[in-house]
């Protein structure tokens, strides 16, 4: 385990330079907001499905099928515990800052971080995070920041392009649907392209952040308390219950307890007659703040 948290400080380390790029893309007018927009949806809508669909392309193992109903399983427990935290010690936070707490990044982040510490065997496991986190956040998260259960959207799961991904990645692992060589290489490209777009994006969302307004606000803090020690604390502990057995599923987990707010945040400020520029920097601060914290919690694990 004390190899997976170097390479994970490394990682961060790398994605903090990504960030930084992205940042001063943005100050020198090379990308601009519906730039920036544009590139989320790029990553979003065909380099993250590639990549979790280019998980599910290998040998079958059926108990490579168990962790996997595992990984989903501790997600749910996730949620969970995040849910208590909201209705218990943070439920003086504002929706906005409630849906900070109980959703993490774990599609735009949590995918790329865990293919390039654990390989990309494990994006198959944080997959199934993927696919417990988009489930709850588009029908008990949009009730939550909009108040109206009419905003709750069973469709809009299963047209998400990560749950695509994910159903079609299950019946390409099950049925062993092959592919001609040039297509699994195409595949494997565009899933390459993933981490580095991603984090340019977070920093170009830094860069348009209000952070003065973002540091003097009490519920910013909260919100980060939550999100980034509360919650992955509590799954910690979690953890140590779970046999040795199950440590790659451990570090998955935990990886994708501990990453930041959902970057969705911002523009569901936005959306719902919120502060745009606020949401953005509550995400960038704790995506930030995420790269100390992370290799942090995973040290503990080990």
């Amino acid at each position: 385990m004390s190899d997976v948290v170097a390479l994970l400080v490394q990682q961060v380390m790398v994605m903090a330079l990504l960030m930084a790029a992205g940042f001063a893309a943005f100050k020198a007018k090379l990308v601009d907001s519906a730039g920036a927009k544009q590139v989320s949806n790029l990553v979003l809508y065909v380099a993250t499905p590639a990549m979790v669909v280019n998980s599910f392309i290998a040998p079958f193992d059926a108990q490579r099928l168990v962790k996997a109903g595992w990984t989903f399983a501790f997600a749910g427990a996730t949620f969970v515990f995040a849910f208590i935290l909201v209705k218990t010690v943070f439920r003086g936070l504002s929706n906005i800052g409630k849906f900070g707490v109980l959703f993490s990044n774990v599609g735009f982040l949590g995918i790329p971080l865990v293919q390039m510490v654990l390989g990309q065997e494990s994006v198959f496991y944080m997959a199934m995070t993927v696919a417990m986190m988009t489930l709850i956040s588009f029908t008990y998260g949009m009730f939550l920041v909009s108040g109206d259960r009419s905003a709750m959207s069973v469709k809009k799961v299963f047209t998400n392009p990560p749950i695509i991904a994910v159903i079609a990645g299950l019946l390409i692992y099950c049925l062993q649907i092959s592919f001609p060589a040039t297509v699994t290489r195409t595949i494997s490209m565009l899933s390459g392209i993933t981490a580095p777009l991603s984090m340019m994006v977070l920093g170009c969302y830094l860069a348009e952040a209000d952070m003065k307004k973002v540091f003097s606000s009490k519920e910013t803090w909260l919100i980060l308390l939550g999100r980034l020690i509360l919650v992955p604390a509590l799954v910690l502990i979690m953890l140590r219950f779970v046999p040795a057995s199950l440590d790659e599923i451990k570090a998955v987990t935990l990886i994708a307890a501990s990453t930041p707010i959902a970057g969705i945040l911002g523009m569901l400020t936005q959306k719902y007659g919120g502060d745009y520029a606020y949401g953005a920097g509550v995400v960038s601060l704790s995506t930030i703040l995420s790269l100390v914290t992370m290799p942090l919690f995973l040290a503990l694990l080990g």
